[in-house]
């Protein structure tokens, strides 16, 4: 009667082992696909910031930073060169 148990017991704790870990994986994802979508309406914001022609250059700027720095996983290298050209060239005259 024992040896069943102790199977029952070993199948479900690798049963549960495995779905806890395809939970991780799954939460991991999540939280992958909301950083990207969280980069992709930060992109935005400071692509409308760059259209205004009372533009915060400052403001603009840390945005850059930011972006570059929180999002370098998730952006591409075209997107990386268009922050880089608001930062160098941002002019509240322009």
């Amino acid at each position: 009667m024992k040896k069943p148990s102790l199977l029952f017991t070993m199948l479900f704790l690798s049963l549960v082992t495995l779905s806890n870990c395809n939970v991780k994986d799954t939460i991991d994802e999540l939280s992958d696909t909301q950083k990207a979508l969280d980069c992709v309406n930060l992109i935005e914001d400071i692509d409308e910031k760059w259209d205004k022609q009372d533009r915060d250059c400052e403001e603009i700027k840390s945005d850059v930073a930011k972006i570059l720095k929180t999002c370098k996983d998730f952006i591409s290298a075209e997107q990386k060169a268009q922050l880089e050209f608001y930062s160098a060239n941002c002019d509240a005259d322009n």
